[in-house]
C-alpha cells in the first residue's frame, strides 16, 4: 500500500505538494484523548473517541469494550494507520517505551550496508554544545552522545 495523502500537485515538475502540510490535526488530538482515557481506565469512553476517528475515515467501529491493555494496542495501531507519513510514529514509539524493541525488530542494513540496530543513544539527541557551555549546571551531554 502506498499512502497517497500529499499527492495532489497541481504542477506535476515539482517535488512537493500544493497542500499545506498538517501542523495538529483532529483525529490526533481525539486519539490522545481515547489514550489518556484508556490510561485512567476509562476503556468505554476511549472506545467512544477511538471510533470517533474510525467513523471519520468510514472504517469498522469497535464491538463493545475491549480490555484497557487491547484497548490500548487499537489505538496504537490506529495511530500507525490514521497519522502515516506524518512523523509522528517515532515520537509515539519513544513516549510508549518501545521504540528500541519496535525498531530493532525491523533490523536490516542501510544502503550503505550499515546496521540499523537502535541503541538507548537513539532514544534523545544529543545536547548542542553551546547549551553545555552557556550552562554551568550541565556537567555531561545526553546518554551516548
Amino acid at each position: 500500500a502506498f499512502a497517497t495523502k500529499y499527492d495532489d500537485v497541481e504542477d506535476e515538475a515539482t517535488d512537493y505538494a500544493d497542500s499545506n502540510y498538517p501542523f495538529l490535526r483532529y483525529a490526533d488530538v481525539l486519539l490522545v484523548y481515547a489514550e489518556a482515557e484508556n490510561e485512567l481506565g476509562h476503556t468505554t469512553e476511549a472506545a467512544t473517541w477511538l471510533n470517533a476517528v474510525r467513523q471519520r475515515s468510514n472504517a469498522r467501529l469497535l464491538d463493545g469494550t475491549p480490555s484497557q491493555t487491547r484497548m490500548r494496542s487499537l489505538i496504537l495501531e490506529e495511530r500507525a494507520k490514521e497519522l502515516a507519513c506524518e512523523g509522528d510514529r517515532r515520537w509515539d514509539l519513544i513516549r510508549w517505551g518501545i521504540y528500541l524493541q519496535a525498531m530493532n525488530a525491523i533490523g536490516g542494513r542501510d544502503d550503505s550496508d550499515v546496521s540499523k540496530e537502535r541503541t538507548p543513544r537513539n532514544l534523545l539527541y544529543p545536547l548542542p554544545v553551546t547549551e553545555i557551555n552557556a550552562n554551568p549546571h550541565i556537567t555531561e551531554n545526553n546518554f551516548g552522545w
